[in-house]
């Protein structure tokens, strides 16, 4: 019998019912071993005045069955018999059963809520309710399938699997002159550069040198801890060790972010992979040399070709080293007798979705960012466990969010597939309950979540030469703030999903910044402005969204623009004015 944890009401139900000289948790196997219909199960100490409680298993939980609805006791008082129609244990787990006794008097009855005893029983059954939960904590940390976090990199470590670590965020830094700085200035790798605030810390990755009357410089940094959200434009300033000849640092657009750690679901298909990866002569054995390999792929046997097997890798690429590698590890797998044919890899499509969510109201901003990032962390499990060429039932996916602290309600309010050609297929089938991807292999690029309670920020850049008509700051946030208050109803609007009114362009943030940088148009006239400009003369203008997914959009060429999802809010962050010599 496997180890089922008693939570405080089950504890304190026994402990009063013992408390009052009853019968409290006698063990009972179901079905019970005599069998029979409605089944029985015999008292050890009838006969009973009335049975208290019954608790037990139920759907793999814990379970508390009710009096004359699931259960009764027989007239003569010596057997408990399930009812028809109610809810039964399930089969192979045992029920626990609290009754009292018919010719045993209780010694203690003032069990009143609030009374001593009762204050009493109940601390102790608190206690108790504690030890049983970190007694289920221990047994579930010492299996594969249950495990999670740090338990679980334990476990499989006795396997010889490791977690793939995060990649650290990535941002580029740009070291400015000082004024009258004479010959070259080197800035050696490993520079450290960090926020006012003293949170975030970021390490150059390469030594540059500044050239002899050369103004600036850019290096690539990244974050010095792993697992880190990237950071946002400008928010970079403070040298941690002062370089001589360098007035100022930044980094003029927001941070990158890096991959993910490997989720405990991936993990745990790559342990489990790793115990069949012991069999030889199976397909199971080349899933699992692939796995370790850490790439997807799909294992078949033609049926009109007997002795051969098709290896289809399903990645966005293989350089010829690592083919090399997965060639020789699938190789070292293959059943005797058996020739193995490795296809060119298949390029899996990208899927897109969009994700609405209502956030409890009055949660803190922190609150909700991390009710997000919990979020993208059960999308991004579910799809990494998702089997090639599989539907995604959209119930499932709907109740890992709804499973986060924090979340109220969640809708899907777009998912497209993203073809190798770049077309965008719908695959969100509302009716048919699924998102529509069994017909080729997927993987998760990108999840847009929209919440009224945390709307998407925008930073403005905007370059020009020191010799031009500076632009009037507070002109230019009160323009944005405008136009992001217009895009706000146009994207709460349901019949404007899919119209050109949802998608900020290049062109539209021109038009409505004021002179001398755009054309200043009112909203009355921004999405019927036509044509829109493609240039703004002097002056190098640069939008940086930060999305829901962790990546940034940045605007900056006619060709760009960004799409509003259902319910979503754009804010200005900063506003950056920079004269250039």
């Amino acid at each position: 019998m496997a180890f089922r944890r008693r939570d405080y009401p089950e504890v304190l139900d026994g402990m009063l019912t013992a408390l009052i000289g009853g019968v409290a948790a006698e063990p009972h196997p179901y079905p019970p071993p005599a069998g029979g219909e409605p089944p029985r199960h015999l008292l050890e100490a009838p006969p009973a005045r009335r049975l208290v409680s019954v608790y037990g298993a139920r759907n793999g939980l814990s379970f508390r069955f009710k009096a004359d609805a699931d259960f009764e006791m027989a007239s003569d008082g010596t057997a408990l018999v399930w009812r028809k129609g109610g809810a039964r244990p399930d089969a192979g787990t045992l029920i626990e059963v609290n009754y009292l006794k018919r010719d045993t008097a209780a010694l203690l009855t003032d069990l009143e809520v609030g009374s001593v005893t009762r204050t009493l029983v109940e601390s102790m059954a608190r206690e108790v309710a504690r030890l049983q939960a970190q007694l289920e904590a221990v047994q579930d940390a010492g299996f594969v399938d249950s495990a999670s976090g740090g338990a679980l990199d334990k476990v499989v470590s006795l396997l010889g699997v490791q977690r793939i670590p995060a990649d650290r965020a990535t941002a580029t830094l740009r070291f400015d002159r000082a004024e009258g700085a004479p010959g070259a200035i080197t800035i050696p790798g490993g520079t450290r550069v960090i926020d006012a605030a003293v949170q975030v810390e970021y390490e150059t990755v390469a030594e540059i040198t500044l050239a002899p009357g050369q103004p600036r410089i850019q290096v690539e940094a990244r974050d010095v801890e792993p697992g880190n959200a990237p950071v946002a434009a400008d928010l970079l300033t403070v040298l941690a060790v002062p370089i001589a000849g360098i007035a100022r640092v930044t980094n003029p657009a927001p941070a990158r972010r890096g991959s993910a750690a490997e989720t405990d679901a991936a993990l745990r298909a790559r342990a489990q992979g790793a115990l069949t990866g012991g069999e030889r002569a199976t397909l199971g054995a080349l899933r699992a040399a692939l796995a370790r390999q850490l790439v997807q792929g799909e294992v078949t046997e033609p049926a009109d070709r007997p002795g051969v097997v098709v290896v289809t890798p399903v990645t966005e690429g293989l350089t010829p080293e690592r083919q090399e590698q997965l060639l020789a590890a699938l190789e070292d797998a293959r059943p005797a007798g058996i020739r193995l044919e490795v296809t060119g890899a298949a390029v899996p499509a990208a899927v897109e979705i969009d994700l609405g969510l209502v956030t409890r109201a009055g949660l803190a901003p922190t609150a909700i960012a991390a009710a997000h990032e919990a979020v993208r962390r059960a999308i991004e499990e579910f799809f990494a466990a998702l089997p090639i060429r599989s539907d995604a039932s959209i119930n499932q996916i709907v109740g890992r969010v709804l499973r986060v602290e924090g979340v109220e309600d969640v809708s899907i309010l777009a998912a497209q597939k993203r073809l190798a050609t770049g077309a965008a297929v719908d695959v969100l089938d509302a009716a048919g309950g699924r998102l529509s991807l069994a017909d080729q292999p997927v993987v998760l690029r990108a999840l847009s979540i929209s919440d009224p309670a945390l709307p998407t920020r925008a930073d403005l850049v905007i370059r020009f030469p020191a010799a031009a008509a500076a632009p009037d700051r507070n002109a230019v946030v009160a323009a944005l703030e405008a136009a992001f208050a217009y895009l706000a109803g146009v994207a709460a609007d349901p019949a404007t999903d899919g119209t050109p009114a949802r998608i900020v362009s290049y062109g539209k943030l021109l038009a409505i910044l004021p002179a001398p940088v755009g054309q200043g148009l009112d909203l009355a006239g921004y999405d019927g402005a036509a044509p829109l400009p493609g240039d703004a003369g002097d002056y190098d203008v640069s939008l940086f969204i930060a999305q829901a997914n962790g990546l940034t959009q940045i605007l900056a060429t006619p060709a760009d623009s960004y799409e509003l999802s259902g319910g979503e809010r754009l804010v200005v962050g900063q506003a950056s004015l920079e004269p250039e010599e």
